[in-house]
């Protein structure tokens, strides 16, 4: 199928939408990392997501200096922030640097706990939603 990376940055377009602006991107990237959060806060900590995320900001502003580590000890992400930094740049930008920290989150989620058990984790983020209509199906197995 393609590299995880890949897979993050086809999350992103296909969140975002053909032809998306800033803003849209913005808000499809805000959207996975609130998937992300939700799918780690019980397995690592609501603290432990954020101290991960605020890494993965620094990380990523080595390429996108834009993009604006949060400082100190803060118990939860701030996407209010990534996703107004975000709606400043074109959206190109918006998106190359979206798309930086969500992979670099998940570097160093694989350094810390393996590979294997950080793509079980996270493949369901990455999955893009079932081209139906817009329309949820219901999964008689869930």
């Amino acid at each position: 199928m393609g590299t995880q990376e890949d897979r993050i940055a086809l999350a992103v377009a296909q969140r975002a939408g053909e032809g998306a602006d800033a803003a849209r991107t913005a808000g499809a990237i805000v959207a996975l990392w609130e998937q992300v959060e939700s799918a780690l806060t019980p397995i690592i900590g609501q603290r432990g997501v954020a101290a991960l995320y605020r890494r993965s900001l620094y990380l990523a502003a080595a390429a996108h200096p834009w993009l604006e580590p949060q400082q100190g000890p803060q118990a939860t992400m701030d996407l209010a922030a990534l996703k107004s930094a975000m709606t400043r740049q074109d959206s190109t930008d918006a998106a190359a640097g979206g798309v930086a920290v969500l992979q670099a989150f998940q570097t160093l989620l694989i350094s810390l706990i393996g590979s294997s058990l950080t793509l079980r984790l996270l493949d369901a983020v990455w999955t893009p939603p079932s081209p139906s209509s817009g329309s949820p199906t219901q999964d008689p197995s869930q």
